[in-house]
């Protein structure tokens, strides 16, 4: 009777008012490091709560494998759902083998294998999966050298050979000789940190490997390019389904690039280091980026040495650079220089929005034999020019048909100049109105200007002076400028506003 009385009080508790089918999804939207002790700790808390969560299979398919009765309990509650093994060990936490014997009688229901193990111990560990995984469409595999290279070589008959069914496929510090089995329908794979092997991976075998997983999407290279090249020059794979390919390695890449055939609206991330080769810039490019020959959009981060980022944007794909531009102790214009050299690779005469940001301009006219002012010569139908944390006097010098040398009109189709100032003496508002009346009288308008600062730089009387040349004004007050792949969306900026009311700035009304 007292147990039925406690069950009853705890009935009408507020929060067993939810109904059973919703509350036993908490535990997936919960957040935090929570652990399999929380999920258990929950089926302590009474009978109800205990009926509730267990009967949902589903929270009950990860399996870590460190505790026998865990286990055990795990697999019972899961039911028939696909299983998700993970098992690490590390000087700090490790699986029970004993638990894992209790987990391999049911290889026939893993969904995702993951492990992370010292290297000595994975072929040992490899023999606990004898059987076919018909289920099996995750299989990620981390090894810990601990300094030993060559490790032990993964046969590409793992689990007999019938990874059919893998849709993804994730290899770190691992030594394999590809291409594997039965992998038609694979759509993600990554190869991270691949050893040196004495006999070594090569640039045909990762090439026959792509041609055996026609379905993939994804391709991520960490430290993984082969140095051996034994391809014939005209051999291309194409990548039918490709929508992001990630290359992080020496400029090695750029043979490797010549032999794939990138589809259109395909993204390419490379991330190099020039400080142990002597590559130049361009020569980094593949030659096949014919589907990002017209660029739309052009992000550019600048920030000293020695990395800087190279975002382009075109009608049918993304380029991302990421890189060490400068070899050994070279000055930064000399970085610089090589840096827009492998701009010219491509055809910037389309480009609508250029981007800079964390730029040092030289002064006064030197900014005319930079190469930033030489790229955007070449941008014929400039529509939108954004400025980040740059010195921008002379720039906006530049912009000035009276100022530059040649009298010349840089960005004939400019009509939106956006400003993200960093410092007041950075803010020149004399010159800034000569540059925008100097171009409203060369037909050359522009149409919008966007001031973005960490603090007050100007009254809003001496924004409002704008409107006698420029139709459109917004001052923006922002703690912190925005980072480089964003720089376009101004969305979540407060601040205020000022339109003029007609084009010659006569009218009476307007918005603060």
């Amino acid at each position: 009777m007292l147990r039925l009385v406690q069950s009853v009080r705890n009935t009408f508790a507020p929060i067993n008012q939810i109904p059973p089918e919703v509350f036993s999804l908490i535990p997936d939207y919960w957040g935090g490091d929570h652990t399999e002790q929380d999920l258990i700790a929950l089926t302590h808390v009474c009978h109800g709560w205990r009926e509730v969560f267990t009967s949902r299979s589903s929270l009950w398919t990860y399996l870590d494998c460190k505790d026998i009765d865990q286990t055990r309990a795990y697999i019972e509650r899961s039911r028939f759902l696909p299983l998700e093994i993970f098992l690490r060990k590390s000087k700090n936490t490790s699986y029970c083998n004993d638990a894992l014997l209790v987990a391999a009688p049911h290889i026939n229901r893993l969904g995702s294998l993951t492990i992370c193990v010292f290297s000595n111990i994975l072929l040992d560990l490899l023999n606990h999966f004898p059987f076919p995984a018909p289920l099996l469409t995750e299989l990620k595999i981390i090894l810990d050298l601990q300094g030993l290279s060559p490790g032990p070589v993964i046969p590409d008959t793992l689990l007999p050979g019938h990874l059919s069914p893998l849709r993804k496929l994730s290899l770190s510090g691992v030594v394999t000789h590809l291409p594997w089995r039965n992998l038609s329908n694979l759509t993600v794979f990554e190869l991270r940190c691949v050893p040196q092997m004495v006999d070594p991976l090569f640039v045909a075998q990762l090439l026959d490997f792509f041609e055996s997983t026609p379905l993939l999407n994804r391709i991520s290279l960490h430290d993984s390019i082969p140095t051996s090249f034994n391809v014939p020059a005209g051999r291309v794979v194409p990548l039918l389904h490709l929508e992001e390919l990630f290359i992080h390695s020496i400029p090695a890449h750029s043979t490797f690039l010549s032999h794939l055939s990138i589809p259109t609206a395909s993204l390419v991330d490379l991330k190099f280091d020039f400080y142990t080769d002597g590559t130049s810039v361009p020569a980094c490019l593949a030659n096949n980026f014919s589907n990002l020959y017209h660029i739309t959009t052009v992000h550019l981060f600048l920030h000293g040495l020695p990395y800087k980022r190279m975002r382009l944007i075109g009608p049918n794909g993304e380029l991302r650079m990421f890189g060490s531009w400068a070899t050994g102790h070279r000055s930064p214009s000399v970085a610089e220089h090589r840096f827009f050299q492998s701009l010219r690779k491509f055809d910037l005469s389309k480009a609508q929005k250029v981007a800079v940001q964390t730029y040092s301009s030289p002064p006064g006219k030197e900014i005319e034999k930079s190469p930033i002012f030489q790229t955007l010569l070449l941008t014929k139908n400039l529509r939108t020019l954004t400025l980040v944390e740059i010195n921008n006097l002379s720039f906006i010098r530049s912009l000035n048909p009276q100022r530059n040398k040649s009298h010349t009109i840089l960005c004939p189709k400019l009509e939106e100049l956006v400003l993200h100032v960093k410092q007041r003496d950075w803010f020149h508002l004399e010159e800034f109105m000569e540059m925008a009346s100097e171009r409203a009288k060369s037909h050359a308008k522009l149409s919008s200007i966007t001031i973005v600062s960490l603090d007050e730089i100007c009254s809003r009387e001496e924004v409002f002076r704008f409107r006698r040349c420029v139709s459109h004004v917004e001052y923006k007050l922002d703690p912190e400028p925005p980072y480089w792949g964003a720089i376009y969306d101004a969305s979540e900026w407060d601040g205020f506003r000022f339109s003029s009311a007609d084009e010659d700035g006569d009218g009476s009304e307007g918005d603060w």
